[in-house]
């Protein structure tokens, strides 16, 4: 029987921006841009402690506290396909998540086997405030190597959780 923590209870998605891949990106390409996208949280908000999440919400709706970890503990998730491919929960459409304790920005990776089962591929999704946001659309948008959407945080969010 597991015990729930107060602090896993009421998760709820940043407002401001969403960014995410327009369509499934072979992994190496999905490793490339979430190593940016760490080295961004680092050196831009500069993010040390953070919270890994299972995140169900376009499975079944469910969000789970998984355990602390800190920057190096991402880029150790994200630094090739393998490491990617070994983070996953395990179900379909169930991402990782990852946040600062505040909860104030939002990031959710998945890796999975594409429908032939012939190449790996994945996803990712990004939410900042507005202010973050600009920063992140000018110096990094460009260079992560596959097509981004932009929206708003609350319609995206709206869309995906079940």
């Amino acid at each position: 029987m597991a015990i729930i923590k107060p602090e896993d209870q009421g998760f709820q998605p940043p407002g401001g921006v969403n960014f995410s891949t327009e369509e499934f990106v072979p992994l190496n390409k999905l490793s490339n841009a979430l190593c940016k996208i760490a080295a961004f949280l680092q050196n831009d908000i500069h993010v040390t402690q953070l919270v890994r999440f299972d995140d169900w919400w376009q499975h079944d709706g469910l969000h789970f506290r998984k355990a602390a970890c800190d920057i190096h503990g991402l880029f150790a998730l994200v630094q090739t396909p393998r490491s990617l491919l070994l983070s996953m929960p395990g179900d379909e459409l169930v991402y990782v998540g990852i946040a600062p304790p505040d909860s104030s920005w939002y990031l959710r990776f998945y890796a999975c086997w594409d429908d032939l089962d012939s190449e790996l591929i994945g996803v990712f999704d990004l939410t900042l405030s507005v202010s973050i946001a600009d920063r992140f659309r000018s110096s990094l948008v460009p260079e992560i190597g596959c097509k981004i959407r932009e929206q708003d945080a609350a319609e995206y969010f709206k869309k995906i959780i079940l």
